[in-house]
C-alpha cells in the first residue's frame, strides 16, 4: 500500500499522489500503515505539500492519519470544532463573510510550538474558485541576494495572531481583542530559521502574523517585512490547488506559507482540518541522538 507514485507540480514545492487510498491503508496493521504514513512522510519532506485526489475520508480516520504523523495540536482559539471529534477544526465561511485566510500565512506562529503539519479535507466548495496556495519559505529565501540573507542573519521578529483581532473585537470590543491576544499569545522567530528536519535555511516572515523585527524602529523594520512579503508574492515560489470534494491537502507547517483564494463571496466553503503539532519521526530521532550522546 506504500507503493503509490509522487507527481510534482511545480519546481519550488507541491506534488500530486497517485494510486494511494488512505481509508484502505488506515485499515491495515499497524505495521502497514506505519510503512505507507512513512512513505508519505518522506515525501511531504521532500515536496511540502502533498494533494491527493478522491479521499471520502471519515472524520475517525483523518484524525487517524494525524495521529500517525505526531501528537495533534491544541483546539484552535477561534475555531468551532466537529460535533463529537474536538479534533477536526470545521472552518467555514458563508456567503458574506470574510475569511480569515486570505493572506499569506504559516499556521499557528504565534505559538511558542506551532503545528507541524495541517491535514486539510475539502467538504463543500464553491461552483468556481475557492483555490488554495502555497509558498516555498527555502525559495524565497535561496532567491535573496546573498548580502541581504547575510543582513537578515541573527535578526528576530514578532509574530502574532494578525487578523483574528477582527473576530475577538466583534464579540468582545477592545477587551474581548485583550482576552485573545492573552490567550493565543505571541511568539519570536529568528527570521532566518532552519527546518528541524533537513536543515535548510527559510524566511520565517508571514503577511498573516509577522509585526515587529526586534530592535529596530517601525520604519526600518516595515521596510524590511514589505520587501521579504513582496518575495513571497512572486509566482516563482508557489503552487496552486484548485479543490475538488474530498481533496486532501498535507503540508509541512515548518518552511511553507499557505494563502486560501477569497474569490467566492456568493457562497459557501466548508474544510475539515487536522493539526498535528510534533513530528513524530523527528522527535524519534532526537531521541535516539540523546540516549547515544549520554
Amino acid at each position: 500500500m506504500s507503493d503509490f507514485l509522487v507527481e510534482r507540480w511545480s519546481p519550488a514545492l507541491g506534488a500530486q499522489v497517485h494510486g494511494l487510498d488512505l481509508t484502505a491503508a488506515l485499515g491495515g496493521s499497524d505495521a502497514q500503515i506505519d510503512a505507507v504514513v512513512d512513505a508519505l512522510y518522506v515525501a511531504l519532506i521532500e515536496h511540502q505539500v502533498l494533494f491527493l485526489r478522491d479521499q471520502p475520508l471519515a472524520p475517525e480516520m483523518h484524525v487517524e492519519l494525524g495521529r500517525r504523523l505526531g501528537e495533534l495540536a491544541p483546539r484552535h482559539h477561534s475555531y468551532t470544532t466537529l460535533d463529537g471529534n474536538d479534533d477536526v477544526a470545521v472552518l467555514t465561511w458563508e456567503p458574506g463573510d470574510r475569511p480569515d485566510a486570505s493572506e499569506w500565512h504559516t499556521d499557528m506562529t504565534f505559538r511558542p510550538k506551532p503545528p507541524f503539519a495541517s491535514i486539510l479535507k475539502a467538504i463543500e466548495l464553491p461552483p468556481v474558485g475557492g483555490d488554495t496556495l502555497w509558498a516555498s519559505m527555502y525559495s524565497v529565501y535561496d532567491s535573496l541576494d546573498a548580502g541581504f540573507r547575510s543582513d537578515l542573519e541573527g535578526m528576530e521578529i514578532c509574530h502574532d495572531p494578525g487578523q483574528f483581532r477582527n473576530g475577538a473585537y466583534e464579540r468582545g470590543g477592545n477587551q474581548g481583542i485583550t482576552d485573545m491576544l492573552a490567550e493565543a499569545g505571541s511568539a519570536v522567530w529568528p527570521i532566518v530559521s532552519h527546518h528541524p528536519v533537513t536543515g535548510r535555511p527559510y524566511i520565517n516572515v508571514s503577511e498573516s502574523n509577522a509585526r515587529w523585527i526586534m530592535g529596530t524602529g517601525a520604519a526600518e523594520s516595515q521596510r524590511i517585512v514589505n520587501y521579504l512579503l513582496d518575495s513571497i508574492n512572486r509566482p516563482d515560489h508557489q503552487v496552486r490547488l484548485r479543490w475538488r470534494p474530498n481533496t486532501i491537502a498535507i503540508w509541512d507547517n515548518r518552511a511553507s506559507q499557505h494563502y486560501a483564494v477569497a474569490d467566492y463571496p456568493k457562497h459557501r466553503r466548508m474544510m475539515h482540518r487536522v493539526a498535528v503539532d510534533t513530528d513524530r519521526r523527528h522527535e524519534a530521532t532526537l531521541a535516539i541522538r540523546v540516549a547515544a550522546a549520554t
